[in-house]
């Protein structure tokens, strides 16, 4: 596990290169972000870039699953949206009042099409990703995210000091999508 914390420490990637550079294998990636950039959220400091620790996934989460690192980081959190993406679902929930974003009900709280291509700006002047290589990744998902406390994690995640925080920020959203599609 040292060795995934150890890359995962490695100076993280802006969102606008992640394409690029994150490979199609195995393993775990971090987001960071600026500091002050998500309300009433603050995280671990990165070891050597000006960021914090946002949130901790996993590609595939299983050994049926054909996920890998850049399938999950790039198409589905940096152009997915946030009906397929639990972090662009806890940024959305967290900056949806601040930014003026607009949401509907599915299956669960979306943001309209518009404001999907706004989170994304959002996230491409905002995020760094940072990778690690495993070919089972799900071994070492949980202690990995009880090492490095991402306060953006829900699962697994349950003691961290912000996880009301953001569970509540989650819940007003998906009330207030309930109710706009009404």
């Amino acid at each position: 596990m040292d060795a995934v914390v150890a890359a995962l420490h490695s100076p993280p990637v802006p969102v606008p290169d992640a394409a690029e550079a994150v490979p199609a294998v195995a393993g775990l990636y971090a987001w960071w972000g600026r500091f002050g950039a998500l309300p009433g959220i603050s995280g671990p400091r990165h070891p050597t870039a000006p960021v914090q620790l946002l949130y901790v996934g996993i590609a595939p989460n299983g050994s049926t699953s054909r996920s890998t690192l850049r399938s999950r980081v790039v198409g589905d959190h940096i152009r997915g949206t946030t009906g397929s993406s639990t972090l662009r679902r806890s940024l959305a929930a967290l900056l949806v009042e601040q930014q003026a974003w607009r949401s509907r009900w599915t299956t669960r709280p979306v943001l309209v099409n518009k404001d999907e291509l706004a989170l994304s700006d959002w996230m491409a002047q905002t995020l760094h990703v940072s990778w690690a290589e495993h070919p089972e990744p799900w071994t070492v998902e949980s202690a990995v995210i009880a090492e490095l406390e991402p306060p953006l994690n829900q699962a697994e995640n349950r003691g961290h000091p912000m996880h009301e925080f953001v569970a509540a920020a989650r819940r007003r959203w998906r009330e207030e999508a309930k109710a706009a599609g009404r």
